[in-house]
């Protein structure tokens, strides 16, 4: 949801305000086994059927679908090949497929065969893409960014570090973030 409600802030602010964007890894929890972990064996007493349908009402107005996710994936492979993806210049449509696969396909993103997938759906070279994950080449940048996250207190994704105003955590309202907006473009 933070990318509809990016997208949608650059085309509201687009004459007032240049709103650039940032994605930066950040491995909430880093404790997850490398195969996952069940949702309700983590969260004891979750009520996932209920999570899911509160967050599908929020992510209707951005045209997105959660998934009835069973399993909580280690990101740590994921969020480097995002980082390979930026490297080039394909980092919007390899975080498209990953969010895909894992969100809406209930897909294990911690599995390689599953991100080999979104990266050739991202227009990737899949063996350099599998050599630098299974090199670790990213793992200095993903340590790097979470270090910076610890500085900045955030503890959820997505955060917003929105410059002249702080940190918005969560999928605020699109009201909220319009509001911080709209004064941030009478200051300039």
């Amino acid at each position: 949801m933070g990318k509809g409600i990016v997208e949608k802030l650059q085309q509201e602010f687009a004459k007032d305000l240049i709103i650039d964007d940032e994605w930066l890894p950040y491995e909430i929890h880093p404790d997850t086994p490398a195969g996952g972990v069940r949702l309700d064996e983590y969260f004891p007493g979750m009520n996932t059927a209920l999570f899911f349908e509160e967050i599908n009402q929020r992510a209707k107005r951005y045209e997105l679908f959660f998934g009835p996710q069973e399993v909580m994936s280690n990101s740590r492979l994921a969020l480097m090949g995002g980082e390979f993806a930026k490297e080039h210049g394909r980092y919007h449509q390899y975080h498209e497929a990953v969010f895909k696969a894992f969100f809406t396909e209930c897909q294990n993103i911690g599995d390689m065969a599953v991100l080999l997938d979104a990266a050739r759906e991202s227009g990737l070279d899949e063996s350099a893409f599998k050599e630098a994950l299974g090199q670790g080449v990213y793992l200095a940048k993903l340590e790097e960014t979470t270090q910076l996250a610890r500085d900045k207190w955030v503890n959820a994704a997505p955060t917003f570090i929105i410059e002249g105003h702080g940190n918005v955590t969560g999928a605020s309202s699109m009201d909220s973030f319009r509001e911080i907006f709209a004064k941030l473009s009478n200051k300039h």
